[in-house]
């Protein structure tokens, strides 16, 4: 199987129209995962709310019992639908200054060499200054959340670094005013 290939096998219920399980395979792994339900995306949105909580707070929050909710987010965790949990900075008070490059990908060079998607926004990840990179759809190709303390940084980054990535055909910047 090639490199970072997954199979998805999805089995359902006889009884629901919904999947009940969900197999994945991988290189060398093979994982069995139970989909998800209303209770575990209500333990999830208290989490994404405060991350925080006991899980007797979230319990008590949610009226899940406290086994259960404990239960759930062990399993939540190893399957990879939770992969940590973070604090969320308020960057105006630390001076930050926030931005979204869109980028647009040349995928084939002058020279000849075709262009990895992923592999770009790999490299576009690697700065210091880059907090997430997605690959999207639409007009362009890339978007980048930097956060930088300075337009003197940001300048840099985009000029001296982002445009300096081959394969970096076009960005657009936007500076965010606000945060609500």
């Amino acid at each position: 199987m090639p490199k970072n290939h997954k199979i998805y096998i999805y089995k359902r219920n006889k009884y629901s129209k919904h999947v009940t399980e969900m197999k994945t395979i991988d290189d060398k792994y093979y994982t069995k995962m139970k989909t998800i339900d209303d209770k575990d995306y209500t333990i999830l949105g208290a989490l994404q709310e405060n991350s925080k909580l006991s899980t007797q707070q979230i319990s008590r929050k949610t009226r899940i019992p406290i086994t259960t909710v404990h239960n759930r987010i062990k399993k939540l965790e190893t399957s990879g639908i939770i992969k940590g949990y973070t604090a969320v900075i308020d960057d105006k008070r630390l001076g930050n200054i926030t931005a979204f490059i869109l980028m647009a990908v040349m995928y084939h060079l002058p020279d000849g060499t075709v262009l990895n998607q992923e592999e770009l926004a790999v490299k576009v990840k690697r700065h210091q200054s880059v907090q997430e990179v997605y690959i999207i759809t639409g007009s362009r190709d890339l978007i980048a959340r930097v956060r930088v303390k300075t337009v003197d940084e940001l300048n840099d980054f985009v000029i001296k670094y982002l445009r300096s990535i081959p394969g970096i055909e076009r960005t657009e910047t936007a500076v965010v005013l606000k945060a609500v």
